[in-house]
């Protein structure tokens, strides 16, 4: 058995009696809280700093790891997505595995428990076969032409088959409101309800989504003609993204991801669906320069959670940086922040039975931290 004692100890809910102290078995699952004065002293590990259960990083792109440092800052949303796909393709799958190898390696050393993972194709499927992290797959679809909604949704079943082959966990997710049709999306909805999956999305990136859901000229418009995809079909619905594709969000649970142009109107317009709202603060920085209102979310902090993206839009995978930009730029408290990254994660990938919290017969992690003038820092793994 492990005793564990620290400055505070927050459960993944709240911070706990300060004279309790944490039990572990021998395969470090939480087994109880005890009183330090039933203990032996000599039978104590004290930690300076915050003891509190392992992180989840509610939204990454592990397949992008070998494009760090790739893509210059600061060139807006259309102008990465189209750099993207230009380089990603450029390096060879032994390279995008190497590097996804390390990405995965330095998550877990680093605190991380839980991913909830973009992918494109089954690249990443073996690395997270081989990983100690446990990582749901969102397989991500693109297509805005309703024609071609029925023979994408063929084609990303077809991988979601190859990853339950692989003993992985994870669900079908429409990329983005300006680049997947409201029929794809309502098949990949009605896919996740009726397999009890939850669905992912990039919502209100950019504020040129908003210019292309409202029919007026946007960068958007350079992309696709780079695609050469003919857009004389589309008709622009004069309506937030958010808004438009609302309705199709039915039984299945959602994560939302990013909203920086996201709002007042649009979170309360989403009061009655099952959303989690996940912020990635740092990709936001470095593609639009431009963070979300927090704020807006105070009544619903118990759907906030936070990722990391990828390594594209990203120079580490430390989800504790992306809890600072949050913490220096709202008023959430310490228990909010903490909680966005554990339970609120683990509550958004449907995992709250086995991570985010401390769990009776369960090894959720256990990391010790520090805060300092509303700034965390991750000291070390304890568990």
């Amino acid at each position: 058995m492990r005793f564990l004692k620290a400055n505070k100890v927050f459960n993944g809910l709240e911070f706990i009696e300060n004279d309790l102290i944490v039990v572990l078995d021998s395969q470090n699952n939480f087994v109880e809280y005890v009183s330090e004065s039933n203990l032996r002293s000599d039978n104590i590990e004290s930690f300076d700093g915050i003891l509190c259960p392992g992180f989840i990083n509610a939204h990454c792109h592990l397949e992008l790891s070998h494009l760090v440092g790739k893509i210059k800052k600061h060139i807006g949303l259309p102008a990465f997505a189209k750099e993207i796909i230009q380089i990603r393709a450029s390096f060879s799958e032994e390279i995008a595995i190497e590097k996804m190898t390390l990405a995965d390696k330095w998550m877990f050393e680093n605190g991380i428990v839980a991913v909830g993972d973009i992918c494109n194709n089954s690249t990443s499927f073996t690395v997270k076969n081989n990983s100690l992290i446990y990582y749901h797959s969102f397989i991500e679809l693109i297509g805005l032409n309703p024609k071609n909604a029925d023979g994408i949704f063929e084609n990303g079943k077809n991988v979601y088959k190859n990853l339950v082959s692989f003993n992985l966990n994870g669900s079908l997710a429409p990329h983005a409101p300006y680049s997947v049709s409201n029929k794809l999306i309502q098949l990949i909805s009605e896919f996740n309800a009726l397999n009890n999956k939850q669905t992912s999305i990039h919502n209100q990136e950019s504020l040129e989504e908003l210019k292309f859901f409202m029919g007026v000229k946007n960068g958007f418009d350079d992309l696709f003609a780079f695609l050469k995809m003919d857009m004389n079909w589309y008709k622009a619905p004069n309506k937030t993204s958010l808004q438009n594709y609302l309705p199709l969000i039915k039984k299945d649970s959602w994560i939302l991801v990013h909203n920086t142009f996201t709002n007042t109107e649009d979170v309360e317009a989403s009061a009655l669906k099952n959303v989690f709202w996940c912020f990635c603060p740092t990709a936001n920085l470095y593609i639009e320069n431009h963070l979300p209102n927090f704020e807006i979310y105070k009544n619903y902090l118990n759907r906030i959670c936070v990722g990391t993206d990828s390594l594209a839009s990203n120079e580490n995978l430390d989800i504790i940086k992306e809890l600072n930009i949050i913490s220096n730029n709202s008023k959430y408290t310490t228990e909010q922040l903490l909680k966005a990254i554990t339970y609120n994660g683990a509550k958004a990938l449907e995992i709250e039975r086995l991570y985010g919290s401390f769990i009776p017969k369960k090894n959720a992690g256990i990391n010790l931290i520090s805060l300092h003038d509303k700034q965390f820092k991750f000291l070390k793994k304890i568990a």
